[in-house]
């Protein structure tokens, strides 16, 4: 039955995608965005995200928070609708995407070496592959496989050039990384949701489980860590900012050098997300109480 359920998912999935496609970009954002208006309230998931949002920000009255929420939805529906477009997203470009930190993208081109670019789901998340892979710079992203097996080729398709790999988070994946960058290939990753397995470290005032993986490579290897931001600035059109490496710690402790550098790399993704919080991912159950 669950194996059948799974089939009837993904045969859905690449059904709604093959219909995306075939709308202009423009039009697929605006409609992702507005269904999930419509339909996110309905979810359970809503109630996760207005939870989280009345605890991190117990100053806002409920009439900011539902706007929040709403903007929240949109972003959601929109990054969906314009999953079947990267191709075309990375085609335009020069028109939707306005990118801070240029030269450090060139410079890593002309002269790989291994780094280890960090970010959040915030916006649309994708864009940095995207934007690197036309400079020159094809990532190495870390992604969690789907539950449904059927639905992992779709996350294949989202790949815009042969020379970017994707690496399953799992048992093996330390290894697999620890390979990429020691032959001088950079690595991307999403640092902001719970794991298990990772340390904690202080999110939106309380502790919160958090992948220190990239602060351990970091250290280990010698690379930089360098802070991707990115920003939705209406519809299809975003800033992608590529800040300055972050300072590695040198305390004589290495667990609490990798507890610094986690800190370090999450206080600067929350700056962000009080900066434009309908951007971000407040559905998932980030912290352990909530």
């Amino acid at each position: 039955m669950k194996k059948l359920r799974f089939r009837l998912e993904a045969w859905l999935v690449r059904g709604l995608l093959v219909v995306l496609r075939q709308l202009p970009l423009d039009l697929s954002s605006r409609l992702g965005g507005a269904v999930l208006r419509c339909v996110g309230p309905m979810l359970p998931a809503h109630r996760v995200a207005r939870r989280n949002l009345e605890q991190a920000f117990p100053e806002k009255g409920s009439a900011e928070i539902a706007r929040i929420l709403s903007g929240m939805w949109d972003n959601l529906g929109r990054t969906a609708g314009e999953y079947p477009h990267h191709a075309r997203i990375g085609r335009e470009a020069g028109e939707r995407v306005e990118i801070r930190g240029t030269d450090f993208i060139e410079a890593l081109a002309a002269q790989p070496r291994p780094v280890i670019f960090f970010s959040a789901h915030l916006a649309n998340w994708e864009i940095m592959p995207i934007v690197g892979a036309l400079h020159g710079v094809y990532l190495n992203s870390v992604y969690r496989r789907p539950n449904n097996p059927y639905l992992a080729s779709v996350f294949e398709d989202r790949l815009t050039h042969p020379e970017m790999k994707l690496i399953a988070k799992g048992p093996s994946a330390g290894r697999e990384l620890l390979r990429v960058l020691r032959n001088n290939r950079p690595v991307a990753m999403l640092i902001d949701q719970k794991l298990r397995e990772g340390i904690p470290v202080t999110f939106f005032g309380q502790d919160a489980m958090t992948p220190s993986a990239f602060a351990e490579f970091a250290l280990k290897l010698g690379c930089d860590v360098i802070p991707t931001r990115i920003e939705r600035l209406g519809g299809a059109h975003f800033r992608l900012s590529v800040l300055p490496a972050l300072e590695k710690p040198n305390t004589g402790d290495h667990a609490e050098d990798v507890r610094r550098l986690t800190q370090a790399a999450t206080s600067l993704i929350e700056e962000w997300i009080r900066e434009r919080p309908s951007e971000w991912f407040w559905v998932h159950k980030r912290w352990p109480d909530r």
